[in-house]
C-alpha cells in the first residue's frame, strides 16, 4: 500500500471533519450540479446519494468529495491516484498473481495490509454490474477496528485507481448506510469520449511516470503537439 492510502486509512478511522454544508468546488478540475458530481481532472462522474451533504477537500491531493450525514451519522469519501508500475510492483505477490481482476488484486493488496494491522476485514465482494457495463469494474470488502466499521469499494480502469470509503461509529449504522453507498457506488463511472473532449487544458492532469516527475505534452512554436511521452502499462515485470 503506498502512502496515499495509509494516509487515507487514518484520515477515516479519525472520524468526521468539521465541514460545513456548503458545497466548495474547485471549477478548474471539478464541479457539483444537481447531484452529480464530476472530476474533470480524473475524469470521473458520480451521483450523491440523496440526504447527504456533499463537499470536496482540495487539502488533500486526490480526495475528491466528502458526503456527510447527521443522523445516523456517517461518512463517504470518494478517492482517485494515478496507478502505476510501482504501485503494482508494491502489491504482494500473491496479489499481483491472482487469475482476478485488477480491482480485485488491489483489494487484496488492501486487506493484507488492514490485516497486518490487526482490523477484521472481511471477504472481498463483486461490485454492482453498472461499474462493469461502464468500464470501470468494482469490488468491495468490510473491515473495523471496534471503534470505525467501514465499507470500501476500489476500481482500477486504465491509468487510475478509485476508493469509495464508507466510515461509521458502529455496525448497525454501516449497515443502515449500504444502501446510499451502493447506490452511489453504481453511478460512478468515467467520463464518456465526448465528455472527455470537453475538459479544458488546465483541467487535465499532469501524468507522473514511475519516477515521479510530471508528463505533459507541450505544444511547439511551429504550432504543432509535441509527441506525448510513452506511457508505462502499470502492470509487467517487476523487480524481484
Amino acid at each position: 500500500m503506498n502512502r496515499f492510502h495509509a494516509g487515507l486509512i487514518a484520515l477515516v478511522l479519525l472520524g468526521a471533519m468539521a465541514i460545513g454544508a456548503t458545497v466548495l468546488v474547485d471549477e478548474s478540475h471539478a464541479e457539483l450540479e444537481n447531484s452529480v458530481f464530476t472530476s474533470r481532472a480524473h475524469r470521473l462522474r458520480m451521483v450523491v446519494p440523496r440526504g447527504w451533504r456533499a463537499t470536496d477537500q482540495p487539502s488533500y491531493p486526490g480526495l475528491l468529495l466528502w458526503m456527510l450525514r447527521s443522523q445516523p451519522p456517517g461518512q463517504i469519501v470518494l478517492t482517485a491516484e494515478t496507478f502505476t508500475r510501482t504501485q503494482y510492483c508494491s502489491w504482494p505477490i500473491a496479489c499481483r498473481t491472482s487469475p482476478e481482476s485488477l480491482s480485485s488484486k488491489y483489494a487484496c493488496a488492501l486487506r493484507a495490509k488492514l490485516v497486518a494491522q490487526r482490523m477484521q476485514v472481511g471477504p472481498v465482494q463483486a461490485g454492482p454490474k453498472d461499474n462493469d457495463d461502464a468500464g470501470l469494474p468494482s469490488v468491495w470488502f468490510e473491515y473495523d477496528d471496534g471503534k470505525r466499521f467501514l465499507r470500501q469499494a476500489v476500481a482500477v480502469g486504465g491509468d487510475r485507481a478509485v476508493t469509495l470509503v464508507l466510515s461509521t461509529p458502529t455496525n448497525d449504522v454501516r449497515a443502515a448506510h449500504v444502501r446510499p453507498f451502493e447506490q452511489a457506488l453504481r453511478t460512478l463511472r468515467p467520463l464518456t469520449t465526448d465528455e472527455a473532449s470537453t475538459i479544458e487544458p488546465d483541467a487535465a492532469v499532469a501524468q507522473p511516470n514511475d519516477a515521479g516527475a510530471p508528463m505533459d505534452a507541450t505544444t511547439i512554436d511551429a504550432g504543432f503537439e509535441s509527441a506525448p511521452a510513452p506511457k508505462i502499462n502499470p502492470v509487467g515485470p517487476c523487480p524481484s
